[in-house]
């Protein structure tokens, strides 16, 4: 593989321009490619990112067949990237594929089973996974910093305008709060507390489009710990988390892109966690999106293949044990 680390993008939307301005402050990375459903809009996102006009691209298949290209990020609707990331794959291309990984379990299974085939590597852009933060704070968690955890509470929600064209409103564009920000506090209670919990209990709020607007979601673990989460895009909420221990307990300011995080412990102590972003905080999961790359790893030991079949399982689960419809 060249020194330079030459990336392509899949969609020109808000996620992958800032997965771009990450790309352009690393060391030994390139933006080499980007690819639009309409030509014009990659032209003026490359223009942006000093990406060559030639390679610009008005289709997928243009970008995934240019050689050059050492892989690609998918910054598309989450509907549509299990047929995006297996053209990748196909082609050769490593993929860092952005959240929800898919729309469901069974997507997902399709795409690892295309990377297992043509030993590609595959990830999630769990970008909450990599920060740094939340990799310290899980550590501690391990090491029983805070004593057995008994509970872990998140919540997400902004409020968004009605519109039923809009992506957040449409099913057939993977409308929904629990797709688009629910898997954020599910992927974080995972991280923490494990893939397979022992029950799951819900109750999602739909709309006139036909979408979840509120998600009220329990999980419970073996050994009596839960997991506490509410997604919406009816309110803005604190976006925190926080991590209830026999010990002690971790408050976690806007989890998803935590920066900070303050631990009291029942003793009196109280110790503070700050890990600022270099950039923007995409730097972390392309970093090691390329170190697995270059090593031959198909798969991050850090976002395995099967913590993203787990966890879209845990959303079908939730979509499943729904009690309001």
């Amino acid at each position: 593989m060249k020194d330079t680390f030459r990336w392509g993008i899949i969609g020109a939307g808000n996620i992958a321009h800032r997965f771009a301005a990450a790309v352009k402050q690393l060391e030994g990375m390139e933006l080499a490619g980007v690819a639009a459903r309409e030509k014009t809009r990659s032209e003026q996102f490359g223009q942006q990112y000093d990406v060559p006009k030639d390679q610009c691209y008005g289709s997928y298949e243009e970008l995934v067949n240019d050689d050059q290209i050492d892989a690609v990020y998918i910054a598309t609707l989450h509907p549509f990237h299990k047929e995006q990331a297996i053209l990748a794959i196909e082609h050769g291309k490593g993929v860092l594929c952005e959240k929800p990984v898919t729309m469901t379990r069974a997507e997902v299974e399709e795409v690892v089973a295309a990377a297992k085939q043509h030993k590609t590597f595959f990830m999630e852009a769990m970008k909450s996974r990599f920060l740094p933060v939340n990799i310290q704070l899980r550590k501690l968690v391990s090491e029983g910093f805070i004593g057995d955890v008994r509970s872990l509470r998140a919540e997400l929600g902004f409020k968004a305008d009605f519109d039923p064209e809009s992506r957040l409103y449409d099913l057939a564009k993977g409308g929904g709060a629990l797709l688009d920000i629910g898997i954020y506090p599910v992927s974080y209670a995972a991280y923490f507390l494990g893939n397979k919990p022992k029950y799951v209990q819900s109750q999602l709020t739909y709309g006139v489009t036909g979408i979840d607007e509120s998600d009220a979601v329990l999980l419970g673990y073996e050994g009596g710990a839960n997991a506490q989460i509410y997604s919406t895009i009816q309110a803005n909420t604190h976006k925190e988390a926080s991590i209830l221990g026999t010990e002690g307990r971790i408050h976690i300011p806007i989890f998803s892109n935590a920066q900070a995080a303050t631990i009291y412990l029942d003793s009196g102590k109280e110790k503070t966690i700050a890990e600022p972003y270099e950039i923007n905080g995409f730097e972390y999961q392309i970093r090691e999106a390329v170190r697995c790359m270059k090593e031959g790893l198909v798969e991050s030991p850090h976002m395995t293949w099967s913590d993203s079949i787990e966890v879209m399982g845990m959303i079908d689960s939730i979509f499943a044990a729904n009690q309001v419809k």
